[in-house]
């Protein structure tokens, strides 16, 4: 998976019980058939009326939420009595943290029982053989019919074959870990300017390297950090972009490849294998992992140079600057790479919301079902989930909120919620616990990168019998080979024999093909 993507903690489908899931591919067939097949659920409630139903419409919803559940029964929570009330609704939730949730819900549709909409966090074997059953129903027609989820469509990323099929609960994109920041306390200390090329990036990172931006008379600074565990890289998506890297999948010569497979990725690898030979990489990056590289940077300030989250700026401020009042960590825009290429991958969350095929059928549940989700991704919902139902969990006076503490604490409105709306820029990873400068550093930094942003394509995320089986095992092969080459180990010119072997050995074709299956177009 690519560097810098992220979901609403997006799974492995190795994660899964591989038995299980057979299991409930099979089952998929006996529930399309106790349901009556794949009879037409388009988006009827958008186009007839549904009939205004003589009471609350009963909805079954099913999702993880944390550790921590509220009663999921009216009688008992006053936030959820809200709610019903106020959409007409009668919910039946089945409300689990999430590693019993995923069991339980795989049981519940293997047994037929599917919910009017349940929560799944990919695109994996056991969702697309529910699309291929019919068991669920794309949401496209559905979404543009409610301003607030329309508003955040262009987020719901959980595709298949170019249909939207989850509402995802969504976040602000610029809370990407692609953020350059540099040590501009060095680049004072040295009459220099923050690079806006690749060019200018290897002249400061070199600068950093070489001639002491701190002046503490000691060779212990360099330009650039990375980190590596896990088989994954930190810090090294920043570097990626202005090479043009950045979707998973690529179409060369009218057929998708790998990202690794292209030209673009071998012109990365020289950059920076040259860029590790001239010393302006952390030399120890390979055996440095994420908690390590950072604290590199915000606890040790020894490194000028780093891609990642722009939260960074308040733990620098936490740690190494509490002695060292002078230094000074700030964003800087994304440099422009030898064809111009210059961006940021956004953040993103995959998996959501599905909703089934029988919801779909009956007017009045898909219409409730929506109007919920509308809500919760509207101001008002934002309030319902933080400050609960007024009258009950809070009151006006003085155009200020007096908060019941403990009655939230006790009904938990946000956890009948699954959508929000999108976090304002200019609140991203802004702590008011710390100074006035580091909150303008990051407001600003988020106004600015703003602009640069890429949202991943929605294949990045595709499912792929072939790589479910591979996955891991290829993802290691690439990025161990990657290290060799950054470190010199193994010579660039050698990178197209390495392509070759994973092609040969995770049958790269057929994955491929795969891939252009998924995309459907």
């Amino acid at each position: 998976m690519k560097r810098g993507i992220h979901t609403m903690t997006l799974m492995n489908s190795l994660f899964w019980k591989k038995t299980a899931s057979a299991v409930l591919i099979t089952s998929l067939a006996a529930v399309t058939a106790a349901c009556g097949g794949n009879a037409s659920s388009g988006p009827q409630g958008a186009k007839d009326a549904a009939k205004t139903p003589s009471g609350p419409v009963k909805l079954k919803v099913a999702y993880d939420y944390g550790n921590t559940i509220p009663s999921t029964s009216a009688d008992s929570n006053e936030a959820l009595k809200y709610l019903q009330n106020k959409l007409g609704v009668q919910f039946e939730f089945n409300i689990n943290a999430y590693e019993i949730y995923k069991e339980k819900i795989r049981v519940q549709i293997a047994s037929g029982d599917v919910p009017d909409a349940f929560a799944w966090r990919t695109m994996d074997d056991f969702i697309v053989g529910m699309i291929k059953a019919g068991e669920i129903v794309p949401l496209d027609d559905y979404i543009d019919k409610y301003p607030n989820l329309k508003k955040q469509k262009d987020l719901y990323i959980t595709k298949y074959q170019n249909k939207t099929w989850a509402i995802t609960n969504v976040r602000n994109p610029v809370a990407t870990g692609d953020v350059p920041m540099i040590r501009q306390d060095w680049l004072d200390n040295l009459g220099l300017q923050a690079p806006k090329t690749m060019d200018e990036l290897y002249s400061v990172a070199k600068a950093f390297s070489t001639s002491d931006p701190d002046k503490n008379g000691k060779k212990d600074t360099y330009g650039i950090q990375l980190g590596y565990a896990n088989n994954a890289f930190i810090g090294a998506s920043g570097l990626q972009e202005p090479f043009g890297i950045q979707d998973k999948w690529v179409k060369q010569d009218g057929k998708y490849v790998p990202n690794f497979a292209t030209p673009a990725f071998k012109e990365y690898l020289a950059w920076m294998s040259k860029a590790f030979k001239d010393g302006l990489i952390d030399p120890d990056f390979a055996v440095t992992d994420g908690r390590t590289a950072e604290s590199k940077l915000v606890s040790k300030g020894q490194t000028g140079m780093f891609f990642q989250y722009i939260s960074r700026v308040n733990d620098f401020e936490d740690n190494f600057k509490k002695t060292n009042p002078k230094a000074k960590l700030v964003p800087f825009e994304p440099v422009k790479g030898p064809t111009g290429q210059q961006g940021a991958t956004g953040r993103v969350n995959y998996g959501g919301l599905f909703i089934s095929k029988n919801a779909a059928k009956d007017p009045a549940k898909m219409q409730k079902l929506m109007e919920w989700l509308d809500f919760g991704a509207s101001p008002e919902g934002q309030s319902f989930n933080v400050y609960g139902a007024e009258g009950v969990h809070f009151t006006k006076k003085d155009g200020k909120n007096e908060v019941k503490s403990d009655l939230i604490a006790r009904d938990m409105p946000g956890a009948f919620l699954w959508t929000l709306p999108l976090q304002p820029t200019e609140e991203v990873f802004v702590s008011k616990k710390n100074s006035e400068e580091a909150q303008k550093i990051i407001v600003d930094g988020n106004k600015m990168l703003e602009k640069y942003l890429k949202i991943p394509k929605p294949l990045d995320f595709a499912f792929s019998p072939t790589g479910a089986k591979y996955r891991a095992e290829a993802d290691a092969f690439i990025n161990t080979n990657t290290v060799k080459v950054i470190m010199g180990t193994v010579d660039v010119k050698d990178w197209d024999g390495i392509v070759k072997q994973w092609y040969d050995r995770f049958e790269g074709t057929k994955w491929m093909e795969e891939i252009a299956a998924a995309d459907g177009k």
